[in-house]
């Protein structure tokens, strides 16, 4: 059914409607066209100069003969802005970015029809926000646990010391030197080293040093030939089979700091005693925040069961987004670009299904929050901002400066944290109680 406007004699009618997008069927009068057209001319004959006449004494003949297809061209333009605007006034259309064209016919002696599709924000209902089912997990820190995190400091603060057998096995730290050559026994400069530290603990160290270093001493030679796939992430071995010469100049192995209080000084405590409950406390921070990022994790998967379509321009902007991010990181660790690309390319379906889920979550919160009237205040901005203060004494000014220049993002973390506080409180969560495991 066409729907006609009065004041712009056209008529348009939606001939597909989804949930975040509306197409448009619009037909507009052979009078309407000719009167913008006809406009357009009295525009360019006010405003145009050409020579031999005054601005706005040109004649219209010549004006229309010289300006033909430019008038008709800016004629349509208006007349479809005009109608679009109109249409979208009156339907009401939550619109999200500009309408596409799809279609477009034009009679000046007759009509103008065209047909344009417009993105929407989808109006969705949220369900069964409240009760949602979490486990959360309570580790108790056993004695065995914690000791095994002082162990861990005690390998962290190890140092290097010469081997005692002198022997190289899969524990040593062994400082070598070699030539590397292609399979034809061409030397290739570039890799070769002087003195380089293999930790033949590592999982990054190639299992073929490991191999061929074992159960060696100072001053023998060995010989590793190694294919490195194509996708490697050095350039300059990948592809390649080389042929390391190696020499090896030093071994040696870690020696663990014994554990007394001399040891937990060394660490900023007073004793052993000290030093313990400062890990345990860290212990219980470190699983408290990942306690709390597994009850959102549970809530955010809970919510994404709200299934429903969502603007694909939206998904794409999230999916560039999350491109990015993913090609610094790569690149931050000094991988090669070919590479990255590759790693872009083959994570491309789960980057887009990614991307879906951030859009669909954005929907989902933002209704809850319009539900629940949580807004954020001034007051809550100023309550976080002098959190911050107390926690950094002596940093006001500073603090202030940041908070005025991050004011939109911190907004945002705050709606989100009083967001998830609500969720968590009105969730229905079962305790389980863990022996936190060694680690």
């Amino acid at each position: 059914m066409f729907f006609i406007n009065k004041q712009i004699d056209f008529k348009h009618r939606i001939i597909n409607k989804r949930l975040c997008s509306v197409s448009v069927e619009v037909e507009v009068s052979g009078d309407t066209i000719a009167n913008e057209v006809s406009s357009v001319f009295s525009q360019i004959q006010r405003q145009t100069k050409i020579n031999g006449f005054r601005q706005g004494k040109i004649p219209r003949n010549i004006v229309e003969k010289k300006f033909a297809d430019k008038s008709k061209n800016k004629a349509i333009n208006n007349v479809i802005n005009k109608t679009i605007l109109s249409i979208i006034e009156k339907e009401k259309f939550d619109m999200l970015g500009f309408p596409m064209i799809d279609e477009l016919n034009c009679d000046f002696e007759r009509n103008l029809k065209y047909r344009f599709t417009i993105e929407c924000h989808p109006k969705i209902d949220v369900e069964n926000y409240k009760n949602i089912p979490i486990k959360k997990e309570i580790f108790e820190i056993s004695d065995e646990s914690l000791n095994r995190s002082i162990d861990i400091l005690r390998e962290k603060n190890a140092r290097l010391v010469p081997s005692k057998s002198g022997e190289v096995d899969r524990s040593s730290f062994v400082f070598v030197s070699y030539d590397a050559f292609n399979p034809d026994g061409k030397i290739i400069p570039e890799i070769a080293t002087k003195s380089y530290m293999l930790d033949l603990s590592s999982e990054s160290t190639h299992e073929e040093f490991k191999k061929v270093l074992e159960n060696s001493k100072i001053g023998d030679e060995r010989s590793a030939k190694i294919e490195y796939r194509e996708d490697y992430p050095n350039k300059t071995l990948a592809g390649k089979t080389i042929v390391f010469k190696i020499k090896i100049i030093e071994v040696k192995e870690k020696e663990l700091p014994e554990l007394n209080d001399d040891f937990a000084k060394d660490l900023g405590s007073e004793d052993i005693k000290d030093l313990k409950m400062k890990v345990k406390k860290y212990i219980e921070s470190e699983k408290k925040i990942r306690q709390n990022a597994d009850v959102k994790k549970q809530i955010v998967e809970y919510l994404l069961n709200n299934k429903f379509e969502v603007p694909q321009s939206l998904v794409a902007s999230q999916k560039k987004s999350l491109i990015e991010k993913m090609k610094k990181n790569l690149e931050s660790q000094g991988i090669y670009k070919e590479y990255v690309q590759k790693q872009i390319k083959f994570e491309n379906g789960k980057l887009k299904e990614e991307a879906e889920k951030n859009v669909r979550l954005f929907y989902i919160l933002n209704v809850i929050c319009k539900n629940e009237n949580l807004a954020v205040t001034d007051s809550d901005f100023e309550v976080e901002k002098n959190r911050i203060k107390d926690l950094n004494p002596g940093r006001k000014s500073v603090i202030d400066k940041y908070f005025l220049e991050k004011k939109d993002n911190i907004l945002l973390s705050l709606k989100e944290k009083k967001l998830f506080n609500f969720l968590i409180s009105n969730a229905k969560i079962e305790i389980v109680e863990k022996r936190m495991p060694l680690s």
